[in-house]
Protein backbone atom coordinates (compact mmCIF):
# COMPACT_ATOMS: atom_id res chain seq x y z
CA UNK A 1 0.00 0.00 0.00
CA UNK A 2 2.99 2.48 0.99
CA UNK A 3 4.85 2.16 -2.26
CA UNK A 4 1.48 2.75 -4.43
CA UNK A 5 0.58 5.74 -2.15
CA UNK A 6 4.29 7.23 -2.88
CA UNK A 7 3.58 6.39 -6.45
CA UNK A 8 0.33 8.62 -6.64
CA UNK A 9 2.19 11.40 -4.86
CA UNK A 10 5.80 11.87 -6.39
CA UNK A 11 8.08 9.29 -7.88
CA UNK A 12 9.34 6.05 -6.81
CA UNK A 13 13.02 5.60 -6.85
CA UNK A 14 13.94 2.68 -5.94
CA UNK A 15 11.13 -0.36 -4.33
CA UNK A 16 13.13 -3.29 -3.15
CA UNK A 17 16.81 -3.09 -1.93
CA UNK A 18 19.33 -6.78 -2.29
CA UNK A 19 19.43 -6.70 1.37
CA UNK A 20 18.20 -8.48 4.48
CA UNK A 21 16.84 -7.23 6.75
CA UNK A 22 14.30 -5.03 4.85
CA UNK A 23 14.27 -5.83 1.40
CA UNK A 24 10.61 -4.35 1.07
CA UNK A 25 12.35 -0.66 1.42
CA UNK A 26 10.99 1.82 -0.69
CA UNK A 27 12.65 5.18 -1.73
CA UNK A 28 10.39 7.94 -3.58
CA UNK A 29 10.76 11.45 -4.20
CA UNK A 30 7.51 13.93 -3.39
CA UNK A 31 7.90 17.80 -4.21
CA UNK A 32 11.20 17.48 -4.31
CA UNK A 33 12.05 15.96 -0.91
CA UNK A 34 13.05 12.23 -0.16
CA UNK A 35 10.58 9.61 1.15
CA UNK A 36 11.59 6.42 2.62
CA UNK A 37 9.07 3.96 3.24
CA UNK A 38 10.50 1.59 5.52
CA UNK A 39 9.80 -2.01 6.40
CA UNK A 40 6.83 -3.61 8.32
CA UNK A 41 8.99 -5.63 10.74
CA UNK A 42 10.61 -3.50 13.38
CA UNK A 43 14.03 -4.45 13.41
CA UNK A 44 14.31 -4.41 9.61
CA UNK A 45 12.74 -0.66 9.85
CA UNK A 46 15.60 0.18 12.26
CA UNK A 47 17.90 -1.30 10.34
CA UNK A 48 17.17 -0.01 7.20
CA UNK A 49 17.20 3.55 9.14
CA UNK A 50 20.65 3.24 10.43
CA UNK A 51 21.88 2.28 7.21
CA UNK A 52 20.32 4.59 4.76
CA UNK A 53 18.08 7.60 6.62
CA UNK A 54 20.00 8.81 9.36
CA UNK A 55 23.61 9.12 7.70
CA UNK A 56 21.43 11.64 4.69
CA UNK A 57 19.77 13.12 7.49
CA UNK A 58 23.15 14.13 9.33
CA UNK A 59 25.09 14.80 5.85
CA UNK A 60 21.27 17.34 5.11
CA UNK A 61 21.75 19.20 8.66
CA UNK A 62 25.69 19.21 8.01
CA UNK A 63 26.11 17.17 11.88
CA UNK A 64 29.19 14.47 11.08
CA UNK A 65 29.05 11.47 13.44
CA UNK A 66 31.74 9.48 13.11
CA UNK A 67 30.86 5.50 13.57
CA UNK A 68 32.02 3.40 16.78
CA UNK A 69 33.43 0.43 15.14
CA UNK A 70 36.15 -2.68 16.69
CA UNK A 71 37.52 -6.36 14.90
CA UNK A 72 35.82 -8.94 16.56
CA UNK A 73 35.92 -13.09 15.88
CA UNK A 74 32.87 -15.02 14.93
CA UNK A 75 32.11 -17.34 17.51
CA UNK A 76 30.62 -20.01 15.11
CA UNK A 77 30.09 -20.26 11.55
CA UNK A 78 27.47 -18.50 9.74
CA UNK A 79 25.36 -19.12 6.24
CA UNK A 80 24.17 -15.70 4.53
CA UNK A 81 22.46 -15.87 1.14
CA UNK A 82 23.98 -15.56 -1.45
CA UNK A 83 23.02 -12.44 -3.47
CA UNK A 84 21.83 -10.15 -0.75
CA UNK A 85 24.21 -7.78 1.74
CA UNK A 86 23.46 -8.71 5.09
CA UNK A 87 23.49 -6.78 8.25
CA UNK A 88 23.89 -9.70 11.07
CA UNK A 89 22.63 -8.46 14.50
CA UNK A 90 25.65 -9.60 17.06
CA UNK A 91 26.03 -9.55 20.17
CA UNK A 92 30.02 -8.13 21.99
CA UNK A 93 31.96 -10.66 24.46
CA UNK A 94 35.19 -9.40 25.38
CA UNK A 95 37.14 -12.15 26.73
CA UNK A 96 40.94 -12.66 25.00
CA UNK A 97 40.01 -10.42 22.41
CA UNK A 98 36.23 -9.56 21.12
CA UNK A 99 33.95 -12.15 19.83
CA UNK A 100 30.93 -11.68 18.02
CA UNK A 101 28.01 -13.72 18.65
CA UNK A 102 25.03 -13.81 16.19
CA UNK A 103 21.31 -13.05 17.61
CA UNK A 104 19.50 -16.01 17.08
CA UNK A 105 16.00 -16.17 16.11
CA UNK A 106 13.83 -13.96 13.64
CA UNK A 107 15.29 -11.06 14.52
CA UNK A 108 13.48 -8.92 11.42
CA UNK A 109 10.61 -9.43 13.19
CA UNK A 110 11.19 -8.57 17.03
CA UNK A 111 12.01 -6.01 18.33
CA UNK A 112 13.63 -7.68 21.40
CA UNK A 113 16.19 -9.55 19.42
CA UNK A 114 17.53 -6.00 18.18
CA UNK A 115 17.43 -5.31 21.94
CA UNK A 116 20.39 -8.12 22.85
CA UNK A 117 22.24 -6.61 19.56
CA UNK A 118 25.44 -4.74 20.51
CA UNK A 119 26.17 -3.93 16.59
CA UNK A 120 25.77 -5.26 13.47
CA UNK A 121 28.42 -7.20 11.09
CA UNK A 122 28.52 -6.39 6.95
CA UNK A 123 27.68 -9.93 4.94
CA UNK A 124 29.00 -9.01 1.28
CA UNK A 125 26.43 -10.58 -1.00
CA UNK A 126 28.91 -13.06 -2.95
CA UNK A 127 29.74 -14.56 0.39
CA UNK A 128 27.33 -17.71 1.21
CA UNK A 129 29.12 -18.21 4.34
CA UNK A 130 31.51 -16.92 7.36
CA UNK A 131 33.60 -19.36 9.20
CA UNK A 132 34.29 -19.54 12.90
CA UNK A 133 36.74 -17.40 14.19
CA UNK A 134 37.12 -15.53 11.10
CA UNK A 135 37.35 -11.60 11.71
CA UNK A 136 34.91 -9.10 11.18
CA UNK A 137 34.47 -5.43 11.53
CA UNK A 138 31.66 -4.67 14.23
CA UNK A 139 29.34 -1.62 13.76
CA UNK A 140 28.26 -0.43 17.45
CA UNK A 141 24.69 0.83 17.86
CA UNK A 142 26.07 3.14 20.89
CA UNK A 143 29.27 2.64 23.43
CA UNK A 144 29.92 -0.59 24.44
CA UNK A 145 28.58 -1.73 28.11
CA UNK A 146 30.43 -4.39 29.41
CA UNK A 147 28.14 -6.45 31.03
CA UNK A 148 27.94 -7.38 35.07
CA UNK A 149 27.00 -10.72 34.28
CA UNK A 150 27.61 -13.33 30.65
CA UNK A 151 25.86 -16.34 30.92
CA UNK A 152 26.74 -18.26 27.40
CA UNK A 153 25.43 -21.90 26.75
CA UNK A 154 21.60 -23.36 26.27
CA UNK A 155 18.88 -21.93 26.16
CA UNK A 156 16.52 -22.66 29.03
CA UNK A 157 13.25 -20.49 30.60
CA UNK A 158 14.55 -21.41 34.06
CA UNK A 159 17.43 -18.84 33.74
CA UNK A 160 15.20 -15.92 32.71
CA UNK A 161 13.56 -16.96 36.33
CA UNK A 162 16.46 -17.04 37.85
CA UNK A 163 17.80 -13.39 36.76
CA UNK A 164 14.10 -11.59 37.42
CA UNK A 165 14.24 -12.66 40.85
CA UNK A 166 18.03 -11.40 41.71
CA UNK A 167 16.76 -8.10 40.10
CA UNK A 168 14.20 -7.98 43.00
CA UNK A 169 17.92 -6.97 45.03
CA UNK A 170 18.89 -4.40 42.87
CA UNK A 171 19.66 -3.49 39.41
CA UNK A 172 22.55 -5.22 37.04
CA UNK A 173 23.44 -5.59 33.48
CA UNK A 174 23.11 -9.29 32.09
CA UNK A 175 24.36 -10.66 28.80
CA UNK A 176 22.54 -14.20 28.21
CA UNK A 177 23.48 -15.86 24.92
CA UNK A 178 21.90 -18.98 23.44
CA UNK A 179 24.60 -21.34 22.03
CA UNK A 180 24.12 -25.05 23.02
CA UNK A 181 26.02 -26.19 25.62
CA UNK A 182 29.06 -27.43 23.59
CA UNK A 183 29.20 -23.12 22.47
CA UNK A 184 28.94 -22.52 26.33
CA UNK A 185 31.83 -25.04 27.50
CA UNK A 186 33.78 -23.21 24.70
CA UNK A 187 33.17 -19.77 25.66
CA UNK A 188 34.07 -20.60 29.38
CA UNK A 189 37.73 -22.24 27.98
CA UNK A 190 38.32 -18.68 26.10
CA UNK A 191 37.03 -16.76 29.33
CA UNK A 192 34.01 -14.86 27.46
CA UNK A 193 31.01 -16.26 29.92
CA UNK A 194 31.12 -15.68 33.42
CA UNK A 195 28.38 -18.67 33.59
CA UNK A 196 27.52 -21.57 31.03
CA UNK A 197 24.26 -23.08 31.41
CA UNK A 198 24.88 -27.10 30.22
CA UNK A 199 23.37 -30.03 29.95
CA UNK A 200 24.97 -32.71 27.72
CA UNK A 201 24.51 -36.48 28.32
CA UNK A 202 27.25 -39.16 27.94
CA UNK A 203 26.34 -41.85 25.89
CA UNK A 204 29.12 -44.30 27.50
CA UNK A 205 28.67 -43.30 31.24
CA UNK A 206 24.87 -42.08 31.24
CA UNK A 207 26.52 -39.44 33.41
CA UNK A 208 25.34 -35.58 32.82
CA UNK A 209 28.06 -32.78 31.88
CA UNK A 210 31.04 -34.38 34.17
CA UNK A 211 32.61 -36.01 31.13
CA UNK A 212 32.66 -33.30 28.49
CA UNK A 213 34.32 -30.92 31.22
CA UNK A 214 37.15 -33.21 31.59
CA UNK A 215 36.26 -33.88 27.69
CA UNK A 216 36.89 -30.52 26.82
CA UNK A 217 40.09 -30.32 29.52
CA UNK A 218 38.49 -27.71 31.19
CA UNK A 219 40.30 -26.43 34.02
CA UNK A 220 40.02 -24.30 37.34
CA UNK A 221 36.30 -24.73 36.86
CA UNK A 222 33.48 -25.85 39.15
CA UNK A 223 30.07 -27.72 38.49
CA UNK A 224 27.00 -25.58 40.26
CA UNK A 225 24.62 -28.14 40.11
CA UNK A 226 21.38 -26.30 39.07
CA UNK A 227 17.63 -28.08 38.13
CA UNK A 228 15.66 -31.37 36.73
CA UNK A 229 13.91 -30.83 32.80
CA UNK A 230 11.58 -32.81 31.70
CA UNK A 231 12.58 -33.48 27.36
CA UNK A 232 10.15 -34.94 25.33
CA UNK A 233 8.67 -34.88 21.66
CA UNK A 234 6.78 -31.29 21.05
CA UNK A 235 4.14 -31.89 18.68
CA UNK A 236 0.82 -30.24 17.66
CA UNK A 237 -2.02 -30.52 19.96
CA UNK A 238 -3.61 -33.74 20.24
CA UNK A 239 -0.81 -35.66 18.58
CA UNK A 240 -2.50 -35.46 14.66
CA UNK A 241 0.25 -37.68 13.15
CA UNK A 242 0.46 -39.90 16.71
CA UNK A 243 4.10 -39.71 17.19
CA UNK A 244 5.40 -41.47 20.15
CA UNK A 245 9.05 -42.93 19.67
CA UNK A 246 11.97 -41.78 17.88
CA UNK A 247 11.00 -44.61 15.11
CA UNK A 248 8.26 -42.21 14.01
CA UNK A 249 10.59 -39.51 12.86
CA UNK A 250 11.81 -41.77 10.01
CA UNK A 251 8.19 -42.07 8.86
CA UNK A 252 7.56 -40.56 5.36
CA UNK A 253 4.54 -38.17 6.49
CA UNK A 254 6.69 -37.08 9.39
CA UNK A 255 8.83 -33.67 9.21
CA UNK A 256 11.35 -32.66 12.47
CA UNK A 257 12.53 -29.38 13.10
CA UNK A 258 16.27 -30.19 14.76
CA UNK A 259 18.34 -28.49 17.29
CA UNK A 260 21.90 -26.77 16.65
CA UNK A 261 24.94 -29.04 16.66
CA UNK A 262 26.70 -28.81 19.82
CA UNK A 263 23.55 -28.63 21.91
CA UNK A 264 22.54 -30.77 24.78
CA UNK A 265 18.98 -31.87 22.99
CA UNK A 266 20.52 -32.39 19.78
CA UNK A 267 23.17 -34.46 21.51
CA UNK A 268 20.11 -36.65 22.63
CA UNK A 269 18.46 -36.80 19.43
CA UNK A 270 21.55 -38.26 18.02
CA UNK A 271 22.72 -40.39 20.30
CA UNK A 272 18.89 -42.15 20.27
CA UNK A 273 18.89 -42.72 16.78
CA UNK A 274 22.65 -43.69 16.81
CA UNK A 275 20.87 -47.13 18.79
CA UNK A 276 18.54 -47.39 16.06
CA UNK A 277 20.90 -47.54 13.42
CA UNK A 278 23.12 -49.92 15.54
CA UNK A 279 19.86 -52.37 16.14
CA UNK A 280 18.98 -52.23 12.42
CA UNK A 281 22.63 -52.52 11.23
CA UNK A 282 22.19 -49.16 8.88
CA UNK A 283 25.05 -46.40 8.83
CA UNK A 284 23.79 -43.09 11.14
CA UNK A 285 24.21 -40.89 8.41
CA UNK A 286 21.95 -43.11 6.08
CA UNK A 287 19.35 -42.83 8.73
CA UNK A 288 19.48 -39.19 9.30
CA UNK A 289 18.91 -38.75 5.90
CA UNK A 290 15.74 -40.14 5.40
CA UNK A 291 14.31 -37.31 8.34
CA UNK A 292 12.43 -35.01 6.57
CA UNK A 293 13.89 -31.67 8.23
CA UNK A 294 16.92 -33.34 9.96
CA UNK A 295 19.44 -30.54 8.41
CA UNK A 296 16.68 -27.68 9.52
CA UNK A 297 18.32 -26.14 13.09
CA UNK A 298 16.85 -24.12 15.93
CA UNK A 299 18.40 -22.19 18.13
CA UNK A 300 16.15 -22.99 21.31
CA UNK A 301 13.39 -24.88 22.89
CA UNK A 302 11.35 -21.75 22.01
CA UNK A 303 11.85 -21.81 18.60
CA UNK A 304 11.35 -25.22 18.09
CA UNK A 305 7.60 -24.75 19.66
CA UNK A 306 7.24 -21.96 17.17
CA UNK A 307 7.78 -24.25 14.23
CA UNK A 308 5.67 -26.70 15.40
CA UNK A 309 2.53 -24.31 16.31
CA UNK A 310 2.84 -22.74 12.83
CA UNK A 311 3.08 -25.85 11.32
CA UNK A 312 6.32 -25.86 9.57
CA UNK A 313 7.33 -29.07 11.42
CA UNK A 314 5.04 -32.09 13.19
CA UNK A 315 7.93 -32.84 15.65
CA UNK A 316 11.12 -31.53 17.46
CA UNK A 317 12.55 -31.95 21.00
CA UNK A 318 12.26 -29.97 23.55
CA UNK A 319 11.14 -29.28 26.96
CA UNK A 320 7.94 -29.06 28.33
CA UNK A 321 7.96 -25.89 29.51
CA UNK A 322 7.39 -24.34 26.38
CA UNK A 323 5.33 -27.27 24.70
CA UNK A 324 2.60 -25.96 27.52
CA UNK A 325 3.42 -22.45 27.13
CA UNK A 326 2.25 -22.56 23.31
CA UNK A 327 -0.67 -25.03 24.03
CA UNK A 328 1.62 -28.20 22.26
CA UNK A 329 1.31 -31.93 23.26
CA UNK A 330 4.36 -33.16 25.10
CA UNK A 331 5.53 -36.96 25.03
CA UNK A 332 8.07 -37.42 27.50
CA UNK A 333 11.42 -39.20 26.63
CA UNK A 334 13.65 -38.56 30.00
CA UNK A 335 14.27 -35.74 32.39
CA UNK A 336 17.57 -34.55 32.48
CA UNK A 337 20.12 -32.75 34.40
CA UNK A 338 20.59 -28.56 33.78
CA UNK A 339 23.85 -27.75 35.18
CA UNK A 340 26.25 -24.41 35.64
CA UNK A 341 29.54 -24.37 34.22
CA UNK A 342 31.82 -21.41 35.97
CA UNK A 343 35.06 -20.40 35.98
CA UNK A 344 36.96 -20.30 39.70
CA UNK A 345 37.75 -16.83 39.74
CA UNK A 346 35.03 -15.83 38.39
CA UNK A 347 33.08 -17.36 41.98
CA UNK A 348 34.53 -14.17 44.04
CA UNK A 349 32.49 -12.17 41.87
CA UNK A 350 29.88 -10.37 43.95
CA UNK A 351 27.00 -11.35 40.92
CA UNK A 352 28.18 -14.78 40.48
CA UNK A 353 27.05 -15.58 44.00
CA UNK A 354 24.13 -13.48 43.70
CA UNK A 355 23.46 -16.00 41.20
CA UNK A 356 24.42 -19.40 43.12
CA UNK A 357 22.31 -18.14 46.05
CA UNK A 358 19.12 -17.38 44.43
CA UNK A 359 19.43 -20.58 42.63
CA UNK A 360 19.14 -22.23 45.80
CA UNK A 361 16.70 -20.03 47.28
CA UNK A 362 13.05 -21.00 48.26
CA UNK A 363 11.74 -18.73 46.42
CA UNK A 364 13.26 -19.67 42.77
CA UNK A 365 11.59 -23.14 43.92
CA UNK A 366 8.32 -21.84 44.08
CA UNK A 367 8.42 -19.71 41.24
CA UNK A 368 9.88 -22.49 38.69
CA UNK A 369 7.03 -24.66 40.73
CA UNK A 370 3.95 -22.07 39.95
CA UNK A 371 5.58 -20.91 36.42
CA UNK A 372 7.77 -23.38 34.60
CA UNK A 373 6.02 -27.27 34.57
CA UNK A 374 8.35 -29.56 33.69
CA UNK A 375 11.34 -27.69 35.35
CA UNK A 376 12.29 -28.41 39.26
CA UNK A 377 15.07 -27.92 41.45
CA UNK A 378 16.05 -31.47 43.78
CA UNK A 379 18.15 -32.27 46.48
CA UNK A 380 21.56 -31.30 44.88
CA UNK A 381 20.78 -27.61 43.61
CA UNK A 382 23.36 -25.52 44.05
CA UNK A 383 25.74 -28.14 45.04
CA UNK A 384 29.50 -27.57 43.93
CA UNK A 385 32.23 -30.10 42.05
CA UNK A 386 35.03 -28.63 41.44
CA UNK A 387 37.73 -29.82 38.78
Amino acid sequence: IIYRILDELGEIIVHGVAVKPGKPTVIAVINNKPVFGLPGYPTSAFMIFEIFVAPLIRKMAGVSKEDSRLKAKLSSRIFSAVGRREFLPVNIVKGEGYTAYPVTGNYSAAISKLGEADGFIEIPESKAFLEEEEEVEVKLFSTLKPADLIIIGSHCVGIDILLEIMRKDGPFISKVINVGSSGGLAAIRRGEADIAGVHLLDAESGEYNIPYIKRYGLKDVVLVKGYMREQGFIVAKNNPKNIRSFDDLLRDDVTLINRNRGSGTRILLDMHLSQIAEQSGAKLEDLTAKIKGYTIEAKSHTAVAVAVLMGKADVGLGIRTVAERYGLDFIPVRGEEYDFVIRKERLEKAIVKRFISTLKSEEFKRELEKRLPGIRVYERTGEIIEF
